[in-house]
């Protein structure tokens, strides 16, 4: 039998075993005399080479029956055939260079910041991936140590929530005067308990125009940090609580530029009683949450008046170690704030809980009250039993502690990952 170039022909991918076997028993016949260009189909197909060089066997019936189709990804009964372990070892090729780059991005997630960085040294392509800003959009320092001029080159890839809680900033002596950086994406930053100088930590502030929420608790500060933190005509949340080194006059400034505040924390920030007179001259409608317990004795009365009547919405209020508070501000914040939700007086000596709950029955959406005294006694326990017959929809002493514009609050957080207000972080 011969082949001829009117036999239709059968493509290698589409052939089954059953032709398979009937090309391997064909016989060709040889012509002695020139062939006529009908019969050369023969020697055109190659099928006689392939036969003497392949001759049949089960790879090639695996070869000539596949189970995938070829995308690049061979079969691992394909490979067994020495066809095409010759075509493999010439079209072999680097998985990572045909790669799509939201393939290595996706990888590169999972990595550590300094394996980042050695990434990073590898070519131009990993260069240009591993300073993507999908990678750096969180930038997690929790507990760890960073040089501030490498602080400064990783916010210009494009970070918005930044944690530096408890974080030591390298670099002991000031920065040299540079000329103003271009402004970095930050958005939520929190440098609560972190060993930062005064000039870095104004200098990045000087950079982040566009923050929403900060935290500044128990940092050392000063006027330009405050002057730069007024600038952020933005800022919604704002933690001073425990701050040292703060300037009244850039205090007042900030209460005043920005307008969109809602939580502000000053506890034991140490401020004098004309300051707090000062900071709200004009009616606030946005502020939320205040928090300015810690004042001893410079918020008075007369302070929680101002409170209450340029703060209407407010909706959360501590005033605990506040020794100089009386039954008065009960009454401020009765009639000029009906929207009160949460009041903590805690170690307030001059409020007895006869003034509490006559007052109580004037705040209609009071929900939770904190009192924590200095000593449980009896007349504490009689109280408690008092305030759960009398107003059994407000809690009593549900939260120890304030939450008021700090950016980890007492909710459960998964082990393994740091909260940084509503967001959640991967350590």
């Amino acid at each position: 039998m011969v082949c001829t170039r009117s036999q239709s022909r059968i493509p290698l991918a589409e052939m089954t075993v059953e032709h398979a076997h009937k090309r391997s028993k064909t016989v060709s016949t040889t012509q002695t005399s020139a062939q006529s260009p009908d019969e050369e189909s023969t020697s055109e197909d190659g099928f006689d080479e392939a036969r003497e060089n392949y001759p049949p066997s089960e790879d090639m019936i695996h070869i000539c029956t596949p189970k995938t189709p070829r995308t690049g990804i061979y079969h691992t009964e394909w490979i067994s055939s020495p066809f095409w372990r010759q075509s493999l070892s010439n079209d072999r090729v680097n998985r990572w260079e045909t790669s799509a780059d939201e393939v290595v991005l996706k990888i590169f997630s999972y990595l550590k910041f300094e394996d980042l960085f050695r990434c990073a040294l590898v070519c131009r392509h990993w260069r240009a991936l591993s300073y993507d800003r999908l990678l750096w959009t969180q930038f997690n320092l929790t507990q760890r140590a960073i040089p501030f001029d490498k602080l400064l080159t990783v916010l210009g890839y494009g970070t918005k929530y930044l944690s530096l809680s408890c974080g030591d900033v390298k670099e002991r002596t000031a920065p040299s005067p540079r000329k103003r950086r271009e402004s970095i994406l930050l958005e939520y930053a929190d440098f609560g308990l972190c060993n930062i100088l005064p000039t870095q930590l104004s200098r990045l502030l000087d950079c982040a125009p566009n923050l929403v929420k900060l935290n500044l608790e128990s940092v050392t500060i000063s006027g330009p940090v405050l002057r730069a933190v007024a600038q952020c005509s933005q800022l919604q949340i704002l933690n001073l609580a425990m701050c040292q080194n703060v300037n009244a006059s850039q205090l007042v400034a900030v209460t005043r530029n920005c307008t969109k505040l809602k939580e502000l924390n000053m506890a034991w920030c140490n401020i004098s009683e004309k300051t707090y007179n000062r900071l709200f001259p004009l009616r606030c409608v946005t502020m939320e949450k205040l928090n300015i317990s810690g004042g001893r004795d410079t918020v008075s009365c007369e302070t929680i008046r101002l409170v209450s009547s340029n703060l209407p919405n407010l909706t959360s209020l501590d005033i605990s170690d506040c020794i100089r508070i009386n039954r008065y501000a009960l009454a401020y914040l009765a009639k000029n704030c009906p929207r009160l939700e949460e009041l903590s007086c805690s170690r307030v000596y001059e409020l007895s809980s006869l003034d509490v709950l006559s007052w109580a029955f004037k705040m209609n959406h009071l929900k939770y009250f904190n009192s924590f005294p200095s000593i449980i006694n009896e007349r504490f326990m009689d109280f408690k039993e008092k305030m759960k017959v009398k107003f059994p929809h407000v809690q009593l002493n549900k939260k120890d502690t304030s939450d008021i514009a700090r950016p980890c609050t007492t909710l459960h957080v998964p082990k393994g990952v740091s909260r940084l207000w509503e967001r959640q972080f991967r350590v």
